[in-house]
């Protein structure tokens, strides 16, 4: 399968890893690269997270991480990643 990471979810990621570099740059380097492989570890088994609450499709999934949701749609063999949000400042 092939990943892609969409604007939206490059932006919303690259954002809070600079708010964290701010006060800690090597814990921001860190989540960083635990949250980029978190996503690549989705290309082995694509339906293993919850269907999304956010979306009423059954290709779109939500990755929980660290506090934070990684919310990815499966197009046939591309999964692609299009949001980082915080689950707990979600507004609807």
């Amino acid at each position: 399968m092939n990943l892609e990471f969409l604007p939206a979810f490059v932006n919303r990621l690259e954002g809070f890893v600079e708010v964290i570099a701010e006060d800690k740059p090597s814990a921001a380097r860190k989540f960083h690269k635990e949250v980029i492989t978190a996503c690549k570890e989705i290309q082995n088994f694509p339906y293993k997270h919850r269907k999304s609450i956010y979306f009423d499709d059954e290709n779109i999934r939500d990755l929980v991480h660290k506090g934070f949701v990684i919310i990815y749609k499966i197009d046939g063999d591309t999964i692609r990643i299009f949001a980082f949000i915080n689950r707990n400042k979600f507004s609807e």
